[in-house]
């Protein structure tokens, strides 16, 4: 095996482990929530202040892979998700909880970042396809890890002992990215990294907030659905954690035979369609208990909105990708971090089908934001 062959084999199940701690939390946010005494706000301040630590990690690591380079970036995400998921299960209050998240959505953060900076430099044909195979393993762990989740459960496990299983599979991964080898003396930039200009690109902001209301719809779903489907549909958690890992399975599909599609397509046109058709799934799926179904179908159209919208990045940008991608991710988190908040104040004020409910919202602000960029970007080519 050569080495970028190893290396993307290494950034894909990196990306696995990305999934399966994103999709820890579904199936035991109750049990977090009863552990500590504490309401869905608290568990919504969770959710945010997990946002934070990624917000900060993807902020300044996309500034450090263009400084002390893509691996590094990596290992330090790794170790601090070892750190993150060791506190967690540790924590005898909230506020240390709280503390552990955070630093372990700093970790993941900068890992996500890594991995998409390496992947800029290993991915030199079919971007597209490439990305979304990426993404592809990111539900394969996200599939495994509801499942696995209420096994354990079912097998005494504590939500403790759950998260401390998650562990042990990043101190191997930690292990095998050791391993990799990566040319960093070459690709580190040097030259200075105009920020104004970054920041002031009208492009970059379309991207971050279509980008940031989909992370907000996508991971909401992760985080609410079970608990969605067993307040309001009376639904247990072993069914409810099944049509969330079918919600995951049709994603995974998705990612495996995204690329494809989208390079046939076009970049701009694959993201205003699916994310139409997300909105209409995600609409049907809340008529009634027996169309909930509909909620987890449309995961397949969800698929390709992530790994099109940083392909299509590195397409727009030709300098310091690293650090819009790190920017756009950074304003992306910032967005996604208010709303789970707000999901979670939605929950509390007036049920969770309202706060279900703001997880459309965010996908029809994605149709709409798709559109403006695929005109504005149109439009400066005409010009």
């Amino acid at each position: 095996m050569n080495k970028n062959t190893y290396t993307i084999v290494i950034i894909y199940l990196l990306m696995m482990l990305i999934g399966i701690i994103e999709n820890v939390k579904g199936p035991i946010i109750l049990s977090i929530k009863t552990f500590y005494s504490v309401d869905y706000t608290m568990m919504g301040l969770f959710l945010s202040v997990g946002s934070l630590g990624f917000i900060l990690s993807t902020f300044f690591g996309g500034f450090l892979t263009e400084k002390i380079g893509r691996k590094l970036v990596l290992l330090s995400g790794l170790l601090l998700i070892l750190l993150g998921i060791i506190g967690i299960s540790m924590a005898p209050n909230f506020i240390l909880f709280l503390l552990f998240a955070f630093i372990m959505n700093m970790g993941m953060g900068s890992v996500e970042i890594g991995i998409n900076a390496i992947a800029a430099l290993v991915f030199i044909m079919n971007q597209a396809i490439m990305m979304n195979l990426l993404h592809f393993f990111y539900g394969v762990g996200a599939i495994i890890s509801p499942n696995i989740t209420v096994k354990l459960l079912h097998f005494n496990f504590t939500w403790q002992l759950v998260y401390l299983s998650v562990a042990a599979l990043a101190f191997i991964l930690i292990l095998a990215t050791l391993a990799i080898k990566i040319q960093e003396g070459q690709h580190i930039i040097k030259e200075k990294i105009n920020y104004g200009e970054i920041l002031g690109n009208k492009r970059m902001w379309l991207f971050a907030i279509m980008l940031g209301f989909y992370v907000a719809s996508e991971l909401g779903v992760g985080n609410w659905a079970v608990t969605f489907l067993r307040e309001w549909y009376k639904m247990d958690n072993t069914i409810s954690s099944l049509y969330l890992s079918i919600f995951f399975a049709t994603f995974t599909l998705g990612r495996l035979f995204g690329g494809f599609i989208v390079e046939k397509v076009g970049y701009l046109r694959s993201l205003s369609v699916s994310s139409l058709c997300a909105a209409v799934f995600i609409a049907i799926g809340m008529l009634s208990k027996s169309l909930a179904l509909f909620n987890f179908y449309f995961r397949f159209f969800y698929s390709i909105i992530f790994p099109t919208v940083i392909a299509t990045i590195m397409k727009e940008f030709k300098k310091h990708v690293s650090a819009i991608i790190g920017i756009t991710v950074t304003i992306a988190s910032t967005i996604n971090m208010f709303a789970n908040f707000l999901i979670g104040k939605l929950n509390d004020l007036f049920g969770v089908f309202v706060g279900f409910s703001a997880i459309l919202v965010f996908m029809i602000v994605v149709v709409f934001m798709s559109l403006i960029l695929s005109q504005t970007i149109k439009k400066e080519v005409s010009e």
